[in-house]
Order: C-alpha cells, then structure tokens, then sequence
C-alpha cells in the first residue's frame, strides 16, 4: 500500500500548499520588515558584504538571507512576495529531503508523509511565508544531516565507504551546506548537525564494539568508548568538514570582519550569540518546558502523535524489536529531537522558531509511526487515533475562538477569517467517517486537511486578519500627501514597519530631541514625522506654524494611536486624502 509517484505527489502537494499561502499582505511583525530593509539596501547600494538598516551596521543576522532576498529582488522586483519566496523555496526543499530520508530509512509511504506532515504543520506555514531565515536554516541544516548519517543507513550510495563512513566528496558537501547554513544563521547552522550525526554515529560504534564478547567492567566499557570517539571523527572526516564548512562560510565573515573593523563579529558573536543564550534578549524568555510545549502547538495538527511516535520509537529500540536499519534511523530521529530542542531550552533567550529545525525529525517520526498503522489489519493505540482526532477538531475551534477574540485585542473586523477553523473540523468527522474502511484513507485526509488548513490559515485568512495592518499604507499616505516621495522621520518611536515601506533613510529622535524635529519639518513641504500620540505634546512645542496633525492611525496591537504631522498647507485632493487618514 504504497503512493504511486512519491516525488510528483509530494511536489504537487507542497507547492500549492506553498502558493496558495501566498497573499499579497503586508508585513508583519519587526523581523520581516527589518530583514527585506537591508536587503533593498544591498541592491540599492551595490554593497553585498555589509548589511545596514536604516543607514546603520545590521549586526543580528548573518548574510545569506539577505542575498536570496536580494536576487529575488532584483529578478521579480521589490516586494513582500518577492522578499519570502526565499523561505517557500527553502521549504520545498527542506519536504524533499524529508522525502528522500523516509522513503530509504522507512518506506515510500513514510517519506511521503513525512514530507507532508512538515509541510502542513502550522509554524512551518507561517515561516514558509516569512522574510526570515528560519525556513532557509531549517532546509539546510536538514539535508546535512540526512546526508552526514546515510553512510550508515540504508540507501548510503556514493556516499558512504565501506563499513560506515563518509567519502571526502560526501563531507565537502555536508560540509559546504554546514558553510551556508553558518552563512544564513551562525555557528549554529555547524554545530547544530554536528552535534547530531556525531553521537549518533558514536553510539552505532560503541553498539557494535560491545556486541562482541569483551571485558565487560569499567576499564573495557571506557577503552570501548574512546575507540568508538576516534572511529567516529575518522568516520564522519570531521577535518573535511570543518575546512568546507570555513571554505563556504569565511570569506563573508572575513571580509565583513575587514570591512567593519571588527564591529559586525563583535555585535553579532557577542550579542546576538553569548547575549542571548546568557540572558534574555527583548522580553523572549521561558521555561524549561517552553519548547516541548511551543512543539505541540508549532507542529499542529500532527502534534498529537509527536508523543506516542517518540514513546514507540524509544520502546522499540530498547527492546530491539525492529531491524538494525530502523534502529539506526529511529534513534536519529530521536538524537536529532533532543539535541535541537534540549539545547535551545538550556539558552534563555527562547522563541519558537528557534527549535524549528527540529521539526523534520518529528515529521519523520510520526510519518513511521503512520505508515506502520496503514499497514496493519487493525489500528494500533485506537486510543491515540481518537484523541488525534479530537485534537485536529479541536484545534480548529480553537483556531477560530483565538480569531474572534483577536478581533477585540488590535484586530478590528478579523471575525470573518474565524472560518478557517471549520477545515480542521470537517476533516476530523471526513476521518472519523472513513477510519473502519480502512487505514490509508483517513491518514490521506488528515494529511490533506492539515495542508489545506495551514495554506488558508497563512494565505486568505491572513490576508484578510492584514487589513488590521495599518502601518505600511499610513506611511504609503504619507508620501502621497508629500507629492510623491517624502523624507519621513519618526520622534519618539521608530519601527522596522516604517524604515521600510519609507523607501529611505528615516530620521529618528529621541523624546528629548523635540527641537530637532520641528527644525526637520520646518525643511520643507515634503517633510513629515510619525510620532505615537502619547509623545506628540513633546513635539508640539516645536512645530513651525504651518505644521499640525495631517492623519492618525492605530497601529497592531498598539494601545495609542500614530500621528502623522506635516504641513497644513494641502491640495483638495491631498486634503480629502487625509480626512481618509484621520480617525
């Protein structure tokens, strides 16, 4: 009972689930916005090695990201769908690889699955349609691991030696996706899989030397360890990869290095780095459980198997009760889980993007643990089938009440996108009704459901949860109201929302710069400051007598309003242009 054309279907599947997410909206958040900022800045410049935002050093990312948006604003021109295909693109990626690992490891069926499950769950949704690097780390990081441990899983190929070990060919290029994965995100993108196939291979080294009879006490367990340390580092040539790696990944940090005079490594090592996992950055903070918990809601609607799929996998491999090939990609999967989650939930800065390369290893698992189930007579644990069931209804409920109850709390008129929640229902009865026909259909639905969900919930729905966005057409406004390209600053409060859609360099002053400001648009005509309302009595003082409040707007999720304040001397048209502005 296997799919027929795994790779179409899969294709087929992800890139429409890709492209109907894909909405005009503008974007959200600080991240986005920052990001395709100083990536303009790069093709507007001509300068690819150091990133600026705002006219300043842009210390928090690495450069990868910036380049694919770049390119992709240079080939389809500068926009928000142009500055995420990066992160779609990364994503389809990322399902093949997923493809390619549970088809060898496990079968055709599981590595459909697996691809599917990563692509429909619901962070992957969201940052498949970000301008962020998640998705590009996740991708990479991804396909180093699966080719740095198929020299000892089945389907190892042409890249593995015999007994076990990378070609040199095979590690340049774990090594060289080690370079990029460093180039979009840092040391993480090299230790990250490292610290995955490394004591995993070790630990099928160890397994076969103590499976011989051997001096069993303490002195043959330790001289059996260090054996298996020193046949791994030979095994997985960890100096090739570790020189690919530096020969992809240093010359950028170099020549930024040269370039900057230390200032970028030093922000971005020592902030954005040692900062954050010492201490928390920007309010992002949480327990132990914040990522183990963050992981049921991120890998939604598949979450609800995560639990039973590890409790399955760890059973079975302490009881041995799957082959050595299985065992082998089951303790990955399980290796691959904990380090990337554990390490991140011991940093104290803590956000749920930052274990999202986790997030295949858990597609793996819960795609073995479903192609097992559509293979047997009867449905296994029908206990879980049912609560996974209730928990794709339930999510959908749970979808629309968080909608509604938005639209009181910073998202006027976002009721009607509440009914992407009836999709995860629909699909929960259409399985329920389908379970005692048979196993694949109702696992076919609830994959098709999930990605149907996440592509309305990401595409239409958050379109339509955009309108609530305010802040990229108020600074659009303000340009029009200057005639056609204003020099816009922002006093008080400055965000990545308005550097970008600004289109220039945006001036800031502090509260305690009120004069600065008035001098600012007392420049001309086609000078316009955004201030949030609370600082505007500050401003005031200040004004030229020709300037006033021209529009206001209530930015998301903010508690006051943001004024514009320019010039009162306005044309009819400009003048009705702004009564649409003022609230």
């Amino acid at each position: 009972m296997q799919p027929r054309h795994p790779l179409l279907l899969v294709l087929l599947a992800s890139a429409v689930t890709l492209a109907v997410g894909f909405w005009p909206t503008p974007f959200w958040d600080e991240d986005e916005p920052r990001f395709a900022a100083i990536a303009r800045a790069m093709l507007d410049t001509g300068d690819w090695v150091v990133p600026e935002y705002n006219d300043a050093l842009a210390v928090d990312k690495p450069v990868l990201m910036h380049w694919c948006m770049a390119a992709c604003f240079g080939l389809f021109g500068t926009s928000e769908i142009a500055a995420r295909l990066p992160a779609a693109a990364a994503t389809l990626l990322a399902a093949l690889a997923l493809l390619r690992a549970g088809t060898r490891w496990f079968s055709p069926l599981a590595g459909v699955l697996a691809a599917l499950a990563y692509v429909g769950c619901l962070l992957v949704a969201v940052e498949s349609h970000a301008a962020t690097p998640d998705a590009i780390l996740t991708a990479l990081t991804t396909w180093a691991t699966v080719l740095g441990a198929e020299a000892w899983l089945p389907g190892a190929g042409a890249g593995a030696s015999a007994g076990g070990r990378l070609t040199i060919r095979r590690a340049a290029l774990v090594g060289g996706l080690m370079g990029l994965a460093v180039l979009c995100k840092g040391p993480i993108g090299f230790v990250g899989p490292l610290a995955v196939v490394l004591p995993w291979a070790w630990g099928i080294s160890l397994q076969r030397r103590l499976a011989t009879p051997t001096d069993r006490n303490l002195g043959g367990l330790v001289r059996a360890a260090c054996a298996a340390v020193l046949e791994t580092l030979r095994a997985t040539r960890v100096v090739t990869l570790t020189l690919a790696m530096l020969a992809v990944a240093a010359p950028w940090y170099v020549a930024v290095g040269v370039r900057t005079a230390g200032a970028w490594p030093a922000g971005f090592f020592l902030i954005h780095n040692v900062g954050r996992f010492a201490a928390p950055m920007e309010k992002h903070g949480g327990g132990l459980l914040y990522h183990p918990l963050g992981l049921l809601v991120g890998f939604y609607p598949w979450s609800c198997f995560l639990p039973l799929a590890i409790v399955l996998a760890a059973w079975r491999l302490r009881h041995r009760s799957v082959g050595r090939d299985a065992a082998g990609a089951f303790s990955l999967a399980l290796v691959w889980l904990a380090v990337w989650v554990g390490g991140f939930s011991a940093a104290a800065t803590k956000l749920p993007n930052y274990v999202m390369p986790a997030y295949p290893a858990a597609a793996l698992l819960v795609a073995a643990l479903a192609a097992d189930a559509a293979g047997r007579a009867a449905w296994p644990h029908p206990g879980w089938l049912a609560s996974g069931l209730g928990w794709l209804a339930f999510g959908g409920l749970a979808t629309s009440a968080v909608v509604i109850t938005a639209g009181f709390f910073g998202l006027p008129g976002a009721a009607p996108a509440a009914v992407v929640g009836i999709v995860p229902v629909a699909g929960a009865i259409a399985c329920l009704v389908t379970v005692r026909r048979g196993r694949l259909a109702p696992i076919a639905i609830f994959a098709a459901t999930a990605l149907v969900f996440t592509a309305l919930a990401v595409g239409p729905a958050g379109g339509w949860l955009a309108r609530a966005n305010t802040l990229p057409a108020f600074v659009g406004e303000a340009h029009r109201l200057a005639g056609g390209r204003a020099r816009i600053g922002a006093f008080g409060r400055n965000s990545p929302t308005i550097v970008y859609y600004a289109a220039g360099h945006v001036q800031e002053w502090r509260a305690d710069a009120a004069a600065d400001a008035g001098a600012f648009l007392a420049t001309g005509p086609d000078a316009v400051v955004i201030v949030p309302e609370p600082e505007y009595a500050a401003l005031a003082a200040h004004l030229p007598a020709t300037c006033g409040i021209v529009g206001r707007t209530r930015p998301l999720f903010q508690k006051h309003d943001a004024l514009l304040v320019g010039t009162h001397v306005l044309s009819a048209d400009r003048a009705a242009t702004s009564g649409n502005l003022t609230r």
